[in-house]
């Protein structure tokens, strides 16, 4: 196996002048520089990756932190992966790999093989937050949690995507609106992302003087029937729901069917979701665009220009609530359609 002692030998010169010429760290002659590069062309030097990385304490490697759950749906697979597509691609152009890591506080305590971090799933009271501070790393946050950070974050407007969906129903006639919530029992659990999009709900609803509840969503094999029925207990005349995610509203769709519930004459239904994956959905539902790629080459792009110094951190990009209609909301008439408990032709 050759060695940069080889080539040092080869060359004539000393196996520091190799490192210079490898690492780009010291300016050297011309003719220095080219006859240690024939050298290395000459014996077939490849440098160890692993050496390489050690000595210039960089891997070229952006470390991509992710909650990975097997039991997730394949609808928020399908906004997971996308997710990593467009990080894959932006770190590529970047010069840059991109490692997943699945890790929670406690295994981010060792030694983390990246140059900056990227971190998704971000909770409302994220025990990661401090550790990543310890870490030391340029790191971005895909999403921000209730406590001012560090760090910079990049984010879809949650609250504004709340009052965008409430204003949606409101225009068409809906004054009994239930939300899917999360089931979370405390902010170390709860996803940031739905506490913002809870309060933007709520406070839209006050605005327009309309009802609103916010209905904590079920668990098992029977969620979706136990979930309408709890909402039908907090809210009997709702003729829409929302959701923050569309894994747990397409469960809530077919059982409404199954119910003899009609979308959209009956229910309207809105979730927050890439409106690119919904339109491909076999159950097209209306939805406040999550624009993923975009927020990760974003939080990509912060993440290297903090590590070449030419960003500071702290900056946080909240990106505007767009909605698409795509046929899972229509107008309502108090009285006179149906709700999402009964359908107007089951009422007559």
């Amino acid at each position: 196996m050759v060695t940069i002692r080889d080539v040092a030998a080869d060359a004539g010169v000393a196996r520091s002048t190799v490192s210079y010429v490898l690492s780009g760290k010291k300016k050297l002659p011309d003719a220095t520089r080219e006859r240690v590069l024939a050298s290395v062309s000459k014996l077939g030097y490849r440098p160890d990756p692993a050496a390489r990385a050690l000595a210039l304490r960089r891997t070229n490697i952006l470390g991509f932190l992710a909650s990975i759950d097997p039991a997730s749906r394949e609808s928020d697979i399908e906004v997971f992966m996308r997710f990593v597509r467009a990080g894959m691609y932006e770190a590529n152009l970047r010069g840059f790999d991109l490692l997943i890591m699945g890790k929670g506080e406690d295994e981010l305590r060792g030694d983390v093989l990246a140059d900056a971090l990227v971190v998704m799933d971000i909770r409302d009271d994220d025990p990661r937050i401090p550790v990543l501070q310890a870490i030391g790393l340029p790191t971005v946050l895909v999403g921000h949690p209730g406590r001012p950070s560090a760090f910079s974050a990049v984010d879809l407007d949650f609250e504004e995507a709340g009052r965008v969906a409430v204003d949606h129903l409101v225009a068409l006639g809906h004054r009994e609106i239930a939300l899917l919530g999360s089931n979370a029992p405390a902010a170390e659990t709860e996803m940031g992302f739905a506490v913002r999009f809870r309060r933007g709900f709520a406070q839209r609803c006050a605005h327009h003087g309309i009802e609103g509840a916010i209905v904590p969503s079920a668990v098992g094999d029977d969620a979706a029937e136990r979930w309408l029925d709890a909402a039908r207990d907090a809210l009997p005349g709702a003729s829409a729901i929302v959701a923050h995610t569309p894994g747990e509203l397409e469960p809530i769709a077919a059982a409404l069917r199954a119910r003899g519930v009609r979308i959209p004459e009956d229910c309207s239904l809105i979730t927050v979701a890439p409106e690119v994956v919904m339109r491909a959905s076999a159950l097209p539902l209306t939805v406040i665009d999550l624009p993923g790629d975009e927020m990760v080459r974003r939080a990509i792009g912060l993440a290297v220009d903090e590590l070449a110094g030419t960003a500071e951190p702290g900056v946080v990009e909240l990106l505007p609530a767009v909605l698409g209609d795509l046929g899972s909301t229509g107008p309502h008439v108090p009285g006179v359609g149906g709700t999402a408990f009964r359908s107007a032709s089951a009422r007559a």
